[in-house]
């Protein structure tokens, strides 16, 4: 280069090995996978959503019952006789 006056040699870049490049085919199913995942997420948090506004937590027949079929609750367990205090 002028100007320099050192005697110190150029960088000399090595040369490019050949990659094919990547395959379009490959790129197009991994969109695809992606976009999957993404839809299957948005419709999870809808669900939770609708579930959450519409109170569907205790006493919510839910989805597993049939239409118009009342979630019936196990009868509470009978309570225990009070016990006496032992004596002094």
């Amino acid at each position: 280069m002028p100007g320099r006056t050192t005697d110190t040699e150029d960088y000399v870049r090595p040369p490019l090995v050949a990659v094919e490049p990547p395959s379009r085919r490959a790129a197009r199913w991994r969109v695809r996978a992606v976009m999957a995942v993404l839809v299957l997420a948005l419709a999870a948090v809808a669900v939770l959503v609708v579930h959450l506004l519409t109170g569907g937590g205790e006493g919510s027949p839910g989805f597993g019952t049939p239409q118009g079929a009342a979630r019936v609750s196990p009868a509470p367990a009978p309570a225990a006789p009070p016990v006496a205090p032992p004596a002094a």
